[in-house]
């Protein structure tokens, strides 16, 4: 299929997943060049969250793309996945000054600002600063071989909370009416399509999620109108998380489903959200998804599009190991 500027040779895409081996200066582990290369068979690999602003980076051991000691490991990677013939696009987040109750774990969910930690209000000079940060990312990302830009606008992140009612209480012009709460997150994109180009951007967004755990009752105005401004930028792709069960029991919004997005949204679209072989077929075949992300199972099984291509068995995912400093639970997984 063709995602922008990008021809993929399936419909398999590798979410971007945590996965907290980086050192204390966010470089990734040089484990890492090889856990996505095994993997570049994906029809795309989208990164694990690269803080693209220092203090925006989170919780510990998260990878970072703000410094000048990061590329060469990033540039090890994009040249390990290309060596293999894949394509790997770099998903950018900020994740605000908010941090998580258990920092071992990373539970995105589990956002919360505490008295330690509360954080104090972006000056608008700090906010029309963001969208310069992430122009400056993505031209570096360009410049070290990656073939796309995904700007992480979900899961509670600071672009996630500036688009909620719900969490964005500003009075200036980046808060108050959808217009203004989106503005941030449209100038953001322009920046990086101006540096990549839009059809090498792409865009996640988690329409479905609340936002320190309480529902936003204007959340289908608010991603309404986002998806009729995103036609400006032309985006490569939009990448989309339904609700799993999982999601529904903790809240989540069960009135923003793909078809409803499909109602709004006419471009390329990728869908994430717990979806196994069957489902992902089912989605593409209903014109609700023109593909499919996948993170636990490409996790367990490098070879993906090849098992689902064979009706093959899957490896199962060893959940102890998720978060471990080392390559086990990374690239010890079999191929077939």
């Amino acid at each position: 299929m063709q995602v922008g500027a990008l021809e993929l040779p399936n419909r398999l895409v590798m979410a971007p997943m945590t996965r907290k081996r980086a050192d204390e200066d966010g470089v990734p582990q040089p484990v890492m060049a090889q856990y996505y290369a095994q993997r570049a068979s994906a029809g795309l690999i989208i990164t694990e969250s690269a803080a693209a602003i220092p203090f925006g980076a989170g919780y510990g051991s998260l990878v970072g793309f703000f410094d000048e000691r990061q590329e060469p490991a990033w540039r090890r990677i994009v040249d390990a996945v290309h060596a293999e013939s894949g394509r790997i696009a770099l998903q950018l987040w900020h994740v605000g000054r908010a941090r998580t109750e258990q920092d071992g774990l990373g539970k995105g969910r589990n956002w919360v600002i505490t008295e330690e930690l509360r954080p104090e209000r972006l000056t608008e000079d700090e906010v029309r600063a963001i969208p310069r940060d992430f122009g400056a990312a993505a031209r570096r990302a360009r410049d070290l071989g990656f073939d796309a830009v995904e700007l992480h606008a979900g899961t509670g992140n600071l672009m996630d909370r500036f688009l909620r009612s719900t969490t964005n209480r500003r009075a200036d012009d980046y808060g108050g009416s959808a217009a203004s709460r989106v503005r941030v997150l449209s100038e953001s994109l322009t920046a990086i399509a101006a540096e990549i180009g839009s059809d090498r951007t792409g865009l996640k967004i988690s329409p479905v999620w609340q936002v320190d755990g309480r529902p936003d009752p204007t959340g289908r105005e608010s991603f309404a109108y986002l998806l009729g401004r995103l036609a400006e930028v032309d985006l490569a792709y939009l990448h989309v998380n339904r609700a799993t069960e999982e999601d529904l029991r903790v809240g989540a919004d069960a009135s923003i489903t793909l078809e409803w997005l499909r109602e709004h949204w006419a471009g390329t679209l990728l869908a994430a959200g717990g979806f196994d072989r069957e489902q992902g077929e089912q989605a593409i075949a209903k014109g609700l998804a023109d593909a499919v992300v996948y993170g636990r199972p490409f996790l367990a099984n490098p070879d993906l599009p090849a098992r689902y291509g064979a009706r093959a068995p899957l490896n199962p995912l060893n959940r102890e190991t998720l978060y471990s400093s080392t390559g086990e639970g990374l690239i010890d997984y079999p191929s077939l």
